[in-house]
């Protein structure tokens, strides 16, 4: 995606499309394959504080 794209437009699109169709995580040793029970703990650790972030980039770009 660019840079020149809005922040929540970046974080919109990591609720709408990145988080549901997560199927590892990276790290330097390696990737861990999310199976469905995986796939659903990471996505209520994640979808909170992904959309607060949202709700924060929106709030900075209404000011503007």
């Amino acid at each position: 995606m660019s840079d020149q794209l809005p922040e929540s437009f970046r974080w919109s699109y990591a609720i709408c499309k990145q988080l549901s169709s997560a199927h590892s995580l990276a790290s330097s040793y390696g990737d861990l394959e999310l199976d469905d029970e995986l796939r659903a703990a990471v996505e209520r650790a994640v979808r909170p504080i992904l959309e607060r972030r949202l709700k924060q980039a929106e709030k900075q770009e209404a000011a503007r």
